[in-house]
């Protein structure tokens, strides 16, 4: 039995390899490179205070309080939302290439020929797309911690670290409701489509809401206000966020992994 979950779990993970290789040497050069304009940023005022004079609810909405500061140059630059949304990504792509995407292309009639079920198979490639999303997170805080470093970017470790975890948590959620819907129907448009236009949904919902009195309490039904709504790079993240992150993420792949075994596998 664990040879074979082991081995359910190994084939998906050596076929993201590559993808998952160049997604961390991205995403590492991303941190990289932003934390190395930090001495230039560091004491310039004139940028702060044409920062000020911007409108305060286009601010807040972009993430720029306190952009002279550590936190609020990470925020602003990597954390507000470019991190956040490319982990989405790698997320989505890495569950939908091991679901929806081998299923359309008949690369799992082979797999499935075996003495295995359906939801098993599947829930092995979720484990490793989950498996994959973690790797890059680990990438990430390694090369900020190491940046940090070397350009004397000096900034509370446990809440950078909390932070980066936050980043880690959306994205899996977003990965989690595209599996949730390459368990019912595998398509991989809709798969791309729910996840990534989800997140780009959810993050208008927690950025742009609250510029409106009417709106406002709105956009704390996105998961980006679960995640950032109390800035977690200035404040001490409170344990319920990563609950209500984890905990749906966690029902999404229940309830992808019940609906595939309630469907036939698509043929190529």
């Amino acid at each position: 039995m664990i040879r074979v979950a082991g081995e359910l779990m190994g084939t998906p993970l050596r076929a993201l390899r590559r993808s998952t290789a160049w997604w961390a040497v991205a995403l590492g050069v991303i941190v990289l490179v932003t934390v190395a304009f930090w001495p230039a940023f560091r004491g310039a005022s004139g940028i702060s205070e044409a920062i000020e004079q911007m409108p305060a609810g286009v601010v807040q909405a972009f993430g720029l309080e306190d952009f002279g500061t550590p936190a609020g140059f990470l925020r602003g630059n990597l954390y507000e939302l470019l991190v956040p949304l490319l982990l989405i990504g790698a997320g989505v792509a890495f569950v939908n290439s091991q679901t929806a995407s081998d299923e359309t292309a008949g690369r799992l009639e082979l797999v499935l020929a075996q003495p295995v079920s359906h939801r098993a198979v599947y829930l092995g490639r979720a484990a490793a797309a989950l498996i994959g999303l973690t790797i890059l997170v680990v990438v990430i805080v390694a090369v900020q911690f190491a940046a940090d470093a070397v350009f004397d970017l000096a900034i509370d470790g446990s809440r950078l670290a909390a932070t980066i975890a936050l980043c880690g948590l959306l994205a899996a959620l977003h990965a989690a409701a595209g599996y949730s819907i390459a368990g019912a129907r595998a398509r991989p448009a809709l798969v791309l489509g729910i996840g990534i236009g989800g997140a780009i949904a959810g993050y208008v919902v927690a950025a742009l809401f609250p510029l409106s009195d009417a709106l406002e309490p709105w956009s704390h039904l996105s998961p980006w206000d679960w995640a950032f709504g109390h800035n977690p790079l200035a404040h001490t993240t409170d344990a319920w966020r990563y609950v209500v992150l984890a905990a749906p993420a966690a029902a999404l792949i229940g309830l992808g992994t019940w609906l595939v075994g309630r469907r036939d596998v698509s043929a190529a």
